[in-house]
């Protein structure tokens, strides 16, 4: 199951965990994806979205 959005194509991204020793170890960051309904050709649409494309969608 794939963790990107599928309007805008975001995903994970990779960082650094920082201690307070200030040692470095690998992390991920993780896009926040909700479910929702988009109209496609006038059909209702299932998709997987970032809460940024659902709020865009929204205020249009």
């Amino acid at each position: 199951m794939s963790r990107t959005c599928d309007i805008c194509g975001r995903g994970r991204q990779s960082g650094k965990n920082v201690s307070f020793s200030e040692r470095k170890s690998n992390r991920t960051f993780e896009v926040n994806l909700q479910p929702a309904v988009v109209e496609v050709d006038g059909k209702p649409t299932k998709v997987k979205a970032c809460t940024k494309c659902i709020k865009k969608a929204k205020k249009a």
